[in-house]
């Protein structure tokens, strides 16, 4: 039966290349009407000799494809939104549905030029690859392999010389060959299987890069690279020469040593830097660039945490889960906006009291039970406590801006409502509160009354 199906499908396509070629004929002697873009792209697929040597190999593995032609059925998704970019669009057709990578429906899409010649390629829905097929896409600018299933396991795209963006998610590839003379600017690669990736070293375009493996450690070849903007990078055995990267703007290290970071001082540019898993406690001695304006460390030791100190850029600083029992050493931070600290064992806020340019604080999912140190902060517009200790509600000091008051899912007992009458346009979320569940009427009705007015 299958080998019925192919030969039936095979003799389709040889009678729809028949009328085709009829149509064109037809069209251009007698000067008939424009065949509609649908028409049009099916002429194109139908006589690409990519497009057919594809879908030939396709059938030979039991795999579906679709193609569709630039400008005819489908185009190019956005490639970026506001300030996130990425490493491959969708493709969109002329109904509004979009062809990504995620998709659940194991096939392969392909985005054809108007000449016949693959623009981009996305595999979804564990579609089964094979070598030649991959061999078949090497004119794609755009590469997206999500969740494939594959008969080998060395990517071998030596030969993709147009390659902008790439998306590797997941599978069984065990070595990824670059491209030889890379155009590359967009790389994401996930892999538990992977080993090594080749030829980073001639990517000389290359703005953006995502490497999420367990044992690859071809990231070494990036050492000096004078174009890479953003690093997001999953530590192997080998370590990092982070100050070799001049140009990072963002960067974002798993696993980090201390020696990874070794005159990370020198990146005049970085601006934003997020730590993941840090349990070098020699990493508390790293010495941050004055550039930096957004700092992130999540599920890392509290004696791993460097001191923030005399950054004047520093605009937000988010601390999340680990073993955090009071405020890091926050000095001299003059720009300060943001400070989140949540899901830690955080108890007091004492430290904060200073950093008087702070306006949106957040410490849900906290042992806190304090929170006087927010008394002298006169320009805080948001305060989140949601999840915490927190047991009465009073006065908190002048906040002429205050705007929301988070204590939600919070121990909260009671409340002096004329002291939170001092703050006329905050609103306060007091849900899931011992509080709400337990207030007598006469609460209640102030609370349905604050409501009213807009402060809960």
């Amino acid at each position: 039966m299958k080998n019925k199906s192919k030969l039936t499908r095979r003799c389709n396509q040889i009678v729809f290349s028949f009328i085709a070629m009829v149509l064109i004929t037809f069209s251009s002697l007698l000067q008939a009407s424009p065949l509609s873009k649908e028409e049009q792209a099916h002429v194109i697929i139908v006589t690409s000799p990519t497009a057919q040597k594809l879908q030939k190999l396709a059938d030979d593995i039991g795999t579906d494809i679709y193609f569709y032609v630039e400008g005819l059925t489908a185009h190019f998704g956005p490639i970026s939104s506001g300030e996130t970019h990425y490493v491959t669009p969708s493709i969109v057709l002329n109904t509004g549905e979009m062809i990504i990578g995620t998709e659940y429906i194991p096939k392969i899409s392909v985005l054809l030029s108007q000449v016949g010649s693959v623009n981009h390629a996305v595999v979804s829905g564990e579609a089964l690859l094979s070598e030649l097929i991959i061999t078949n896409l090497k004119k794609t600018q755009y590469l997206t392999l999500w969740n494939a299933r594959y008969n080998f396991e060395y990517l071998d795209l030596n030969d993709f010389n147009n390659l902008k963006g790439l998306e590797v998610m997941w599978g069984g590839i065990k070595i990824i060959d670059l491209p030889q003379k890379g155009k590359l600017s967009y790389i994401e690669i996930e892999s538990g299987k992977l080993e090594d990736v080749n030829n980073f070293e001639r990517q000389e375009k290359l703005n953006s890069l995502v490497l999420k493996t367990k044992k690859s450690n071809g990231y070494k070849d990036l050492f000096g690279n004078k174009s890479l903007k953003k690093l997001t990078l999953v530590m192997g055995e080998e370590r990092l020469e982070v100050s070799s990267m001049k140009n990072l703007v963002y960067l974002y290290l798993f696993y980090p040593k201390h020696e990874d970071f070794e005159k990370i001082e020198d990146l005049v540019n970085l601006e934003k830097l997020e730590i993941w898993w840090g349990k070098d406690d020699d990493l508390s001695k790293i010495q941050l660039p004055n550039s930096l304006r957004i700092i992130k460390v999540f599920e890392s030791d509290k004696n791993s945490i460097m001191p923030l100190i005399n950054l004047p850029n520093l605009k937000e600083v988010i601390f999340s889960g680990g073993d955090i029992v009071k405020i890091p050493i926050l000095e001299n931070l003059p720009k300060l906006e943001k400070l989140a600290i949540s899901k830690t064992k955080l108890t007091s806020l004492d430290g904060i009291e200073k950093l008087t340019s702070l306006k949106y604080v957040r410490f849900e999912n906290n042992e806190i039970t304090d929170i006087s140190a927010l008394f002298p902060l006169e320009n805080l517009i948001e305060i989140d406590l949601s999840d915490s200790k927190f047991k009465r509600l009073e006065y908190i000091g002048k906040k002429p801006h205050l705007d929301i008051l988070k204590l939600s899912d919070s121990e909260l007992e009671s409340v002096d409502f004329d002291a939170i009458a001092k703050y006329p346009y905050c609103s306060i979320s007091i849900e899931f509160t011992p509080f709400e569940m337990n207030a007598p009427d006469d609460d209640l009705d102030k609370i349905y009354n604050l409501w009213e007015k807009g402060h809960l």
